[in-house]
């Protein structure tokens, strides 16, 4: 069994038509037919039914497709590497991440990485955290920075972690508290992200560990909106440490919970395909530059 034979049999797999295939492939149809032909010989059985101009897989063909896709796809992603190892090639790398992360967070790091390696071209992708998620697992993102929330098929890199802080008007009854407990935030409106982000599931999930269900009659994933709605009193928020500097708040108070809630910030990226040498690259330097900014283990 030759790699070229599986080429060929996921190309005429994806298009349903040997003489389609072989256009793509850059080959003659009668190639094509040969090495489909040597495949079924090799393992003895029938792939393709034939009708017409059209082709569909038998059930030995589906059997072997996502094998044969899995198989091709590492032979790429390795010849990549080696490409862009010896330097054969500009490289290119697809990351994703929230707006929000993008501008409060990675843009002094990706900028600092630009300058270490310029022959290395970013795409940003700006996403939710499940689309960001679903991007990586189907092979259209390398990788992305999320906050965590746990999948069986994502590799993780752990970035920091990072306290999650209650933010009060001025003239709130808790702002002159020093710490506040989740349990005295029962009957509060909270102004939370949407559901597609992991952070929103998180909170949720500690007033729910508090012994409440949260209102949360107004949702904002730009967390400047969240600052200005709870600035005009429609109610209290949760909100990441970096983003509750004190030029950042003014007319709020932020305050430290008593069960410190904390999230997680992490590089994701597929299982199923290992990071190649551009998009290592770029990993373990925002590893490295968020661990010393905030003085992460």
């Amino acid at each position: 069994m030759e790699l070229d034979q599986l080429r060929s049999f996921v190309a005429v797999a994806e298009v349903r038509s040997f003489t389609r295939a072989a256009s793509l492939a850059h080959l003659t149809q009668p190639a094509i037919s040969r090495q489909i032909a040597r495949l079924e010989g090799e393992l003895g059985v029938r792939l393709f039914e034939r009708y017409g101009r059209r082709v569909e897989c038998t059930p030995d063909g589906k059997l072997l497709l996502p094998l044969a896709k899995a198989i091709v796809a590492r032979a790429d992603d390795a010849a990549r590497m080696m490409r862009e190892h010896a330097g054969m090639v500009s490289s290119r790398v697809r990351v994703g991440s929230t707006g929000t992360v993008f501008g409060h967070l990675l843009s002094p790091v990706l900028a600092s990485f630009i300058k270490t390696y310029p022959k290395i071209h970013l795409d940003l992708i700006e996403r939710d955290d499940t689309l960001l998620e679903e991007g990586v697992f189907n092979g259209e993102l390398d990788c992305a920075i999320v906050t965590a929330w746990g999948s069986s098929r994502a590799a993780v890199m752990h970035l920091f972690t990072e306290e999650i802080m209650l933010v009060v008007r001025e003239d709130h009854r808790l702002a002159g508290e020093s710490i506040v407990s989740l349990a005295d935030l029962a009957e509060e409106s909270f102004l939370l992200p949407g559901h597609q982000l992991n952070t929103s599931n998180l909170l949720m999930d500690a007033c729910r560990r508090a012994g409440f269900e949260p209102k949360v009659p107004y949702r904002a994933n730009y967390l400047e909106l969240s600052k200005a709605l709870v600035r005009q009193g429609l109610g209290v928020s949760l909100l990441p440490k970096m983003f509750v500097s004190p030029e950042s708040i003014s007319g709020l108070v932020a305050l430290p919970l008593k069960e410190h809630i904390t999230r997680d910030l992490e590089l994701i990226y597929s299982n199923e395909r290992p990071l190649a040498v551009a998009a290592r690259s770029l990993a373990l330097h925002i590893r490295a530059s968020l661990q010393e900014s905030h003085g992460a283990e």
